[in-house]
């Protein structure tokens, strides 16, 4: 099921996430006032409200792909309400670069020929990072399947960024995707959401469990 289709059926209000500097994530909850306040009311749902306070810099961003992410500093709590100083709106292109860890095999198909397993590790719409045991000097292309897209899996390109010494043979790959068509890059990026969303179900089962 595609992200926004279930959080309509899940709750009338919307979701934001919360994401640090670097566009991990941290949290997710509602706000309990207008976004454009100077300060912002977060109710937080699941994550470490303690952590979030010790961030230098956080995101807002609405799980409607319509809003703008706002960014913002963590400044008081009370109870499971953090305080945010609004600092500015971030714009929308700002969303691709929210990166979700995942656990994942695929398959690479490099412009140098072959086909590889790699075991992807950090997932977003900018972007993938996985292991395998192909040499895939920085610079060169490669076409990599997505497979966890809601409809269908997806083959997209993408240019390695850096390649990191892991555990020979195996290396560390970190990619840009490249030549996303607008329909391509929504399908990752709910992918991305969905995920933290199914996680965010699991903890909660096992809560109550």
């Amino acid at each position: 099921m595609a992200l926004f289709g279930f959080l309509k059926k899940e709750k009338t209000q919307d979701y934001y996430f919360l994401m640090d500097k670097n566009s991990n994530y941290l949290a997710r909850g509602a706000l309990q006032n207008n976004p454009d306040s100077d300060d912002i009311l977060f109710k937080v749902m699941d994550g470490d409200i303690e952590r979030i306070l010790r961030m230098e810099i956080v995101q807002v961003v609405p799980t409607d792909k319509t809003k703008s992410v706002t960014m913002g500093k963590a400044v008081g709590r009370r109870g499971s309400v953090v305080t945010i100083e609004h600092m500015r709106e971030m714009g929308m292109a700002v969303r691709k670069n929210f990166r979700m860890p995942v656990d994942f095999e695929s398959f690479i198909y490099p412009d140098s020929g072959g086909r590889y397993i790699i075991k992807a590790i950090d997932l977003s719409s900018g972007g993938i990072a996985f292991y395998t045991v192909a040499n895939l000097p920085a610079g060169s292309n490669t076409e990599v399947v997505i497979p966890i897209t809601a409809e269908a899996p997806i083959i997209v390109r993408c240019t390695i960024l850096r390649v990191l010494p892991f555990s020979p043979p195996i290396q560390k790959y970190a990619c840009q995707f490249v030549d996303l068509i607008p329909d391509e890059e929504s399908m990752i990026q709910e992918a991305v959401f969905n995920i933290q969303l199914a996680h965010i179900r699991d903890n909660a089962r096992q809560g109550r469990s």
